[in-house]
């Protein structure tokens, strides 16, 4: 067991492995490459909430000029409250990792969006997922 644990934390301490180490402990077959989608969870302070949406909604167009966002939704009722959730597409991991470089390098994303909300976030996960096989994603009708 000391020596699973001392692999498992050498193999951790690498970010570039930690997606490989993690996906060997799943039950089914992984694809290592081609579109994911990143859901990315946001829990917020209370009453930070309609904040929150607004400075998004505000400046959507800044994130959307680096990547496909698929849907964003907030929790009504049920689960915990004041908890947002997006998808984000990407065609693979050199994609992801371009977006996330070009928008650490946008300042205006970062002056306008990440500074001010950074407050207003208690916690947040990140989750990439792959649609499965026999699933078309479709875009929904307009409302």
């Amino acid at each position: 067991m000391l020596v699973l644990r001392s692999a498992l934390t050498r193999a951790l301490a690498s970010r570039t492995l930690a997606p490989q180490v993690c996906s060997s402990f799943a039950t089914g077959p992984r694809q290592y490459d081609g579109t994911f989608y990143e859901f990315r969870t946001y829990y917020l302070k209370p009453s930070k909430m309609n904040e929150f949406l607004e400075n998004f909604k505000k400046n959507t167009h800044l994130r959307t000029a680096h990547s496909e966002l698929v849907g964003f939704w907030s929790v009504e009722f049920g689960g915990r409250m004041n908890k947002v959730f997006h998808i984000w597409k990407y065609d693979n991991f050199a994609h992801r990792t371009e977006v996330r470089k070009a928008l650490a390098k946008d300042k205006e994303w970062q002056e306008q969006f990440i500074i001010p909300n950074l407050a207003l976030i208690d916690k947040q996960e990140s989750e990439i997922t792959y649609l499965v096989p026999w699933c078309k994603l479709e875009k929904p009708p307009k409302e």
